[in-house]
């Protein structure tokens, strides 16, 4: 890793002093590891009543959100909404794990399925992609009208964080109703940088896996909705290859690399005035560490860049704040400082 990237992105001095730099578990090193183990090690269960709810997208889909409301929860209290990443949904350990620390401590939450994602299956014709930060926007406008006056924060990961960050810029100009901050995962903050590293020999497991849920969801999909015809997903063998032949010409993006460049958050960064905490790991297998050094964080974003961690794993050496898995303490503690919570 580039020493001088390291250096210009240290997290703040309030932000080091509010938790513990992470250091992996001896039994879990690497990114490769952590990236599975996070997976494989899933735990979590969710321990929180859920109202299952859809929203209207006005385009003739509809989205399937997860509400969990604390009990004695008042209006103007905080709120959150969490995003997961591809081939995810709001059933992900990750969310789950972190949706039950913020209900701890007294945060609603919204767990968020992207269109056509898990419950949500057969209510969305379209796809969701990192282009879609939309559909985050109506989410957290419904939430503002549900909660008025609370503050917001959006949550993502991976995929999940990459709109997050969009919807963030955006706001800058078009501001979103009760949005208060943004957390952010490992994004793949450069879309054709993560899907270039993808396709790295070493990478080759998690792209078949990913290519294999790609082809599934859209024969699934297409089947439920017969007009859409047949999917030609012929030729698709990577990622990339999906979004070229598939993802780009349904979304009326020209290619692969158009709808990389048009939705890759990494540009817009510099556009966010919002208060918000960005974490990524330099041994992500496929977000390359290099994309970040390009990033202009403004001032008002915390940017921590761990050595360790894969891609969402983040099994730590020694328990914080009740167990091994430090990214969704570490988010919890930045939003219970923020919003003078406990953790």
């Amino acid at each position: 890793m580039p020493h001088s990237l390291i250096r210009s992105t240290e997290p703040t001095t309030q932000a080091r002093d509010a938790a513990p730099s992470f250091a992996p578990h001896p039994w879990v090193k690497g990114g490769h590891a952590q990236t599975i183990g996070g997976w494989f090690l899933g735990g979590g269960r969710l321990g929180l009543e859920v109202e299952t709810l859809s929203i209207d997208l006005g385009d003739g889909d509809h989205l399937c959100v997860l509400e969990s409301i604390p009990r004695g929860w008042r209006v103007g209290e905080p709120a959150a909404v969490l995003i997961h990443g591809l081939a995810g949904s709001a059933g992900a350990p990750y969310l789950i794990r972190f949706a039950n620390r913020l209900h701890a401590m007294g945060v609603r939450v919204v767990r968020m399925n992207l269109r056509g994602a898990g419950e949500g299956f057969g209510l969305a014709r379209r796809i969701y992609h990192a282009g879609r930060s939309a559909d985050v926007r109506a989410v957290v406008e419904w939430l503002a009208d549900r909660a008025r006056g609370s503050p917001i924060a959006v949550a993502g990961f991976s995929l999940g964080a990459s709109l997050a960050l969009k919807l963030a810029a955006e706001a800058a100009e078009r501001p979103a109703a009760g949005l208060d901050c943004i957390l952010a995962a490992n994004p793949p903050i450069d879309l054709l940088a993560c899907a270039r590293r993808m396709q790295d020999p070493e990478n080759f497991v998690y792209d078949r896996n990913f290519v294999r849920w790609l082809r599934s969801e859209v024969v699934k999909l297409h089947r439920r909705f017969p007009d859409l015809g047949a999917a030609d997903l012929r030729g698709v063998r990577s990622v990339y290859t999906f979004d070229d032949l598939y993802t780009a010409p349904r979304n009326g993006f020209a290619s692969a690399d158009d709808y990389y460049q048009r939705s890759s958050a990494g540009p817009l960064a510099p556009r966010i005035a919002l208060a918000g905490l960005v974490v990524h790991a330099a041994d992500d297998p496929f977000i390359p560490v290099e994309a970040f050094r390009s990033v202009a964080f403004p001032a008002n974003i915390d940017f921590e860049l761990c050595a360790h961690g894969g891609h969402l794993g983040y099994i730590s050496r020694t328990p914080w704040r009740g167990d091994r898995r430090w990214l969704e303490a570490r988010l919890a503690d930045w939003l219970g400082r923020r919003w003078g919570l406990g953790g």
